[in-house]
């Protein structure tokens, strides 16, 4: 091993993404001593510490280094927060062990410790003002094509601000323009177009068919890139429902239903809107009004006020048109 190297690592960040980033770059860095078994990845919920421990110290026949890295690692630290401490102090010299997690506080024993006789990187999530110069410096450098930033914010306007999908979306739009150097706002909308749009849409949608079970798997979807966006995909779904209850406001004034759908778009809504109740949209729109409320409040999450909102308006869609 080098001089820089160490043989315990922390990489701490609320990104998994970034987290395996990071992680590639530890691995380059210690190519050439480690086992050519290649590193042992553990699952942190399911890690036993003494398979971890045994794994890490036990001496490769060839004199190279093992890698053993626990992913997800922040419940294996709270469960072992002792026995890491005292390992760490003294870190085996056969093996190298490289915890990822989302935290790890610079004002615990074990943050001291891995500092002490390793490192610890953090890799934060780059700010909303710096994610585009990230995004366009990341297709730069990986996959060597140039996208100007106005073409990036339309991709955050689709995808979300999560890195790992924005990266995932690059890596599909290199692909996609093939020996083209540029990646263009028609390409973005060619291949990306309104996905996340339709899939709030579908939201709507299947509530208003009384499909419960596909509308919370819809709404997972919307905020699973994003987890901690949620009030920003309230206001998603509360343009989507305005979208929905103008339309059908326009075919109760005797506007053609074809000439609603041109003039308004609703994806896949052909056969719902002429049969669904005004009242029940401006039912689920009041609903969905007190939701927000009660979740900026702090009555109650995003996640669980939506998802009862949900529940609510396709389970009992008779009681909401009754209200």
């Amino acid at each position: 091993m080098g001089e820089s190297d160490h043989l315990i690592y922390a990489i701490v960040g609320p990104d998994p993404f970034l987290r395996r980033l990071v992680l590639s770059e530890v691995l380059a860095r210690l190519d050439g001593t480690a086992s050519d078994l290649g590193p042992t990845m553990i699952d942190g919920d399911a890690a036993v510490l003494a398979e971890v421990l045994d794994e890490v110290r036990t001496a490769s026949l060839l004199g190279d280094i093992r890698i053993v890295i626990v992913d997800d690692a922040d419940s294996f630290i709270s469960r072992h927060r002792d026995q890491l401490e005292r390992y760490s102090a003294q870190p085996s010299p056969t093996g190298v062990l490289i915890l990822l997690c989302k935290s790890l506080p610079a004002n615990t024993r074990l943050h001291k410790a891995i500092k002490k006789t390793g490192e610890i990187i953090k890799c934060e999530p780059p700010t909303r003002r710096a994610l585009v110069g990230w995004v366009v410096d990341r297709a730069a450098k990986v996959y060597g094509k140039r996208v100007a930033p106005g073409v990036v914010e339309l991709l955050r306007e689709q995808i979300g601000d999560a890195p790992g999908m924005l990266d995932a979306e690059l890596a599909k739009l290199a692909t996609f323009v093939d020996d083209r150097s540029e990646i263009t706002r028609a390409d973005v909308d060619a291949l990306t177009g309104h996905s996340r749009e339709e899939v709030v849409f579908g939201v709507i949608d299947s509530i208003l068919a009384g499909e419960t079970g596909a509308a919370l798997e819809l709404w997972r979807q919307v905020v699973a890139p994003e987890p901690n966006a949620g009030p920003k995909f309230i206001g998603g779904l509360a343009a989507a429902l305005r979208r929905w209850l103008q339309a059908r406001r326009m075919v109760d004034s005797g506007r053609d239903l074809r000439d609603v759908l041109r003039a308004i778009w609703l994806p896949n809504a052909e056969g719902r809107l002429g049969r669904v109740p005004t009242a029940q949209l401006e039912a689920m729109q009041k609903d969905l009004l007190a939701a927000e409320l009660s979740s900026r409040t702090g009555v109650s999450d995003v996640p669980s006020a939506i998802e009862k909102w949900i529940v609510t308006h396709s389970a009992g869609k008779a009681a909401a048109v009754a209200r």
